[in-house]
This record gives C-alpha cells, sequence and structure tokens, in this order.
C-alpha cells in the first residue's frame, strides 16, 4: 500500500478500545476488508473508519447499531463518495511482468500451506519425497501469475473479448503443458524425509519471493504523468482503466469514452485539460461488480465442471483407483461457484438479502 499502511491497524485497535468490545474491532476490519476488495483508496477508508470511530466514541453506541452489517455500510460509502463526484477508485498500476517471479513464488508458498497438510495427510509422518512435491506448487503459482499478469497487462490496450482471445490462447498451452510436466515430476525420487520438510519447502519459497521483491526496483518505470497527454492516448488509458480496474464492457466504455469527448470538444479544452488524470477521471464512476461477479461465476464454473468430468471419468474406469484429490475437488469446486453465483445475484438484485 502506501504511506498510510500503518495507520490502518492502529485505528482499528482504536474500535476496540472505544467502548472495550472486541467485536467493534472485528466490525471496522470486516468494512475495512469490503472497502479494500473493492479497491476503494485507502484515504477515502481511512476517512470513513475514522468518522465512524468518532460516532462510536460520541455516542456510546457499537458501529453494528450506529451503521448496521459492515459490508452494507462500506458498499453505502463508497457508493455515495461515487455518487459526489469524488475519485474513489484505487486505480493502482496493472501487473508488471518484472513482478511475476516473485508473485509466483509468493502464491507458491500460499498453495503449498494446504497443499502440505494435504500430502501429509496422505503419506503420513515419513514422506518419499519427489520433485512433484517440491515444485507442485510453484508449477500451479506460474500457471496462475502468467495467466493475471497477461490479463492485466491485456486489458489495458485490448477490446474485453480480444483479451479473452488472448489469455486464452496464451493459458491454454501453459495448462496442458502443467498437466504433463506435475505427473511427470511425480515420479521422480529425491529422498524420505520427515513430514517437517514440508515447513522448509514453505519457508523457502516465501523467503526467495520476499526477497526478490525487496530487491525489486521501484523506480525504474518513467513517470509520465507531467507529460500531457493528446485526447487519443488519454481515451486509450481512460478505457483501460474502465476495463480493468471497474470491468466495464466494452460498450459501457466506449459510451464513457464518447461522453467525455463530446464534452472536451464542447468545451473547446484536450480531455487532459478539461477532465485531469484518466485515473481520476476514471475512479469517480462506480464499477460494474455484478459483471465481475458473474464472470468470475463462469470461470469457477467451467473449473468446477472439469473436477466433476474429472470424477466422472475415474469412476467410469473401475480398474483405475480412486483418487481422493479428484474427489475433494469435484466437491469443493462445484460449492465454490455456486457460492460465488449467488454472490452475482445478490450484487444485481435490487434488493439483496
Amino acid at each position: 500500500m502506501t504511506r498510510h499502511e500503518p495507520l490502518l491497524p492502529a485505528l482499528l485497535d482504536r474500535f476496540a478500545a472505544a467502548r472495550g468490545v472486541s467485536a467493534d474491532k472485528d466490525w471496522a476490519a470486516a468494512a475495512a476488508g469490503r472497502f479494500l476488495l473493492d479497491d476503494v483508496r485507502e484515504e477515502i477508508v481511512l476517512r470513513e473508519l475514522t468518522e465512524a470511530l468518532a460516532a462510536v466514541e460520541g455516542s456510546g453506541q457499537g458501529p453494528e447499531e450506529l451503521f448496521g452489517p459492515p459490508v452494507d455500510w462500506a458498499r453505502e460509502r463508497a457508493a455515495e463518495a461515487s455518487a459526489a463526484g469524488e475519485p474513489v477508485l484505487d486505480t493502482d498500476p496493472p501487473l508488471m511482468w518484472r513482478a511475476a517471479p516473485c508473485n509466483a513464488l509468493i502464491i507458491a508458498a500460499l498453495f503449498s500451506v494446504p497443499f502440505a497438510a494435504v500430502f501429509a495427510f496422505r503419506d503420513g509422518l515419513s514422506v518419499d519425497y519427489t520433485w512433484g512435491h517440491v515444485l507442485f506448487s510453484l508449477v500451479l503459482a506460474v500457471v496462475m501469475t502468467v495467466v493475471i499478469t497477461l490479463w492485466s497487462q491485456t486489458i489495458l490496450r485490448r477490446s474485453f473479448s480480444a483479451t479473452v482471445g488472448i489469455v486464452a490462447a496464451g493459458a491454454v498451452p501453459l495448462v496442458v503443458g502443467a498437466g504433463f510436466l506435475l505427473p511427470w515430476l511425480s515420479e521422480q525420487p529425491l529422498f524420505t524425509g520427515s513430514v517437517g520438510w514440508y515447513a522448509a519447502i514453505v519457508a523457502g519459497y516465501l523467503g526467495l519471493g520476499a526477497l526478490g521483491f525487496w530487491l525489486l526496483p521501484t523506480d525504474d518505470v518513467p513517470d509520465t504523468t507531467t507529460q500531457t497527454p493528446d485526447d487519443d492516448a488519454w481515451a486509450l488509458v481512460l478505457g483501460g482503466v474502465l476495463r480493468s480496474k471497474l470491468a466495464y464492457s466494452d460498450a459501457r466504455v466506449r459510451e464513457v469514452v464518447d461522453e467525455a469527448r463530446a464534452h472536451a470538444a464542447a468545451s473547446g479544452r484536450p480531455m487532459a485539460e478539461e477532465f485531469g488524470n484518466p485515473q481520476d477521471y476514471a475512479a469517480r464512476f462506480r464499477p460494474d461488480r455484478g459483471r465481475r461477479l458473474r464472470w468470475e461465476a463462469i470461470l469457477l464454473t467451467a473449473v468446477a465442471v472439469y473436477w466433476v468430468g474429472k470424477l466422472w471419468a475415474h469412476l467410469a474406469d473401475r480398474a483405475a483407483p480412486l483418487d481422493w484429490w479428484t474427489v475433494a475437488g469435484a466437491v469443493l469446486m462445484p460449492l465454490i461457484a455456486w457460492r460465488m453465483w449467488r454472490m452475482h445475484r445478490r450484487a444485481v438484485s435490487p434488493h439483496p438479502g
């Protein structure tokens, strides 16, 4: 985050101290989490929570009594700020390729924790380690990182449909390659040792990722914010932010850009002079949360279909031993997809509940 990062934990602690009720801190943490998940600027998060804290301290009532559920309150406050024309969206730069190795290592460390538990449960206290044990999470993390970074970079300059095609073309060979690589790695022995070596694997990925981010330069990207872009360049950046951060459709992006062009033309000034930074201008609009959740639900549904199909194939082949990992995927992924569809329905419903 930014220079405000240390302020948020301290602010949450003040909620707990205001009435001596730990549930007040939980409420504030839930509200802060909703703000940040919705890409709300951190200065707005701090301002809204500070005002809520003042109300709690002044009234002696809990935030739940004063404002209702934290998630609903956070969304209402962000919507009101956006309706008032305030830049609400945190328009951070897209994921960069130079940070992809570090991102993959951190993701691999996160993946390694549940995988370690799974492998330990399956193999027992003494494990015959293979390269699959060591690199399974890293292979998956690399695939995920490449796909997400490719999407983040492409959506800024291409239409949504073109981005889907480009990312799919890049993802398919990666997924197929991982499908061949992982079984082969699981057949390459390393050593036999204690299950505690999993902790070293997790620590290794985490340490390498943190070291990479510490060494990664942060000032080698030229600062072009002081240059005044022409209208086409300004509109290109605006469209990219609307697609990537607000999940707008191509039609909605064209509508917003055309309105901005028409307004600037009527004023006789370039778009950069009329509206300022395109990222700040885009931050005034509300994200299309329903559309974003719909696409996430579609993706998760596709993954669920894959796992169910894989289980069906195992059951159809009676000679093949049933893999409990396949069973877990066939059970969990449909539940996750169902939950995402439920979140989508709530987001698009005029009366969620």
